[in-house]
């Protein structure tokens, strides 16, 4: 039993990593801001740590004993991005102090090429990549492609809830592996027992390579519902949300618009196929106990919610 602490564990990827660590047998400390005392999965508690990302003590405490770090940073896309490099930074020198932390595996919760493209987003992350390492620390660094679940939230749930239609800024031709955040956590286990690896930066995605056409088509099966496509253009996806944005006072609305214009031109018109990912090859060096989850398999056990009572 490995006692793996997991930065991040109130969020959905921090979550499935917590759930899948107890089902393979290991100890999860599930860092975040305001713990659930009473966390549990599938009946076994789990052990909580208090802990800002800022707050040296706290990290420092969540770190006692630990012998994996998982690392899951929220995107610099809508937040500050000094603070979640200074909270980064933080984290970096505490399990630097930490003389029982064998290996960091750092989630970076989406492509980030080796090359800047000018993406904010993928530039602080490549920061963090590079911040762990200059600390002396061995890190593998886990970067999916695209996430499943991210269909199931925000501005993509309404149409597909509410009108059975899939619209997504992804032109047509555009090839994606999309995974799921459960698969991301099996990766990550597998990751977390080859210390060998550490340096190398992994790119990982689901075990199909689909058009958005063919993602509506796995998923009207999952669901059983007949869902249409719709293409959307990264201007229009950026108009659509730069009005929804525009109702919150609080956030530098033009700079996020500009930084995902950037970010979603690159995925529809780089030559390098950012979202396809060989993982055939990923499995030899990642092996897993069961196959990556298909689309219409996630799917099934991931159904659409159900719209909010007025």
């Amino acid at each position: 039993m490995t006692r793996v602490v997991v930065f991040g564990a109130s969020g959905v990827q921090g979550q499935a990593q917590v759930i899948e660590l107890v089902r393979a047998g290991h100890h999860p400390v599930a860092v975040s801001r305001s713990p659930n005392p009473s966390l549990n999965v599938d009946g076994t508690p789990v052990e909580t740590a208090a802990a800002d990302f800022a707050d040296r003590a706290g990290v420092a405490k969540a770190l006692e004993g630990a012998e994996i770090v998982f690392l899951n940073l929220p995107s610099t896309s809508f937040q500050k991005a000094e603070t979640i490099l200074n909270g980064a930074h933080v984290i970096a020198e505490e399990i630097k102090k930490a003389p029982s932390v064998k290996l960091t595996v750092f989630n970076t919760s989406m492509p980030v090429p080796d090359e800047s493209q000018d993406i904010r987003a993928q530039d602080d992350r490549r920061t963090i990549r590079a911040d762990l390492r200059a600390q002396g620390l061995d890190v593998i660094s886990i970067q999916p492609v695209c996430y499943l679940e991210n269909l199931l939230e925000g501005w993509a749930l309404p149409p597909i809830r509410d009108e059975h239609t899939l619209v997504y800024c992804h032109k047509p031709s555009l090839r994606a592996n999309w995974i799921s955040h459960i698969d991301v956590a099996k990766i990550m286990i597998s990751a977390m027992q080859r210390p060998e690896l550490a340096g190398r930066n992994i790119p990982i995605g689901g075990p199909e390579t689909v058009r958005l056409v063919e993602l509506a088509e796995k998923l009207s099966r999952g669901w059983g519902v007949e869902l249409k496509c719709n293409n959307q253009t990264v201007s229009d996806f950026c108009d659509s949300m730069g009005a929804a944005m525009r109702k919150r006072a609080t956030i530098d609305v033009d700079r996020i618009i500009s930084q995902m214009f950037k970010a979603y031109t690159w995925y529809n018109e780089s030559p390098t196929d950012p979202f396809v990912v060989d993982m055939d090859e990923v499995l030899k060096e990642l092996p897993l106990d069961k196959p990556l989850l298909t689309i219409e398999e996630w799917a099934r056990i991931k159904p659409i919610p159900a719209k909010p009572a007025a």
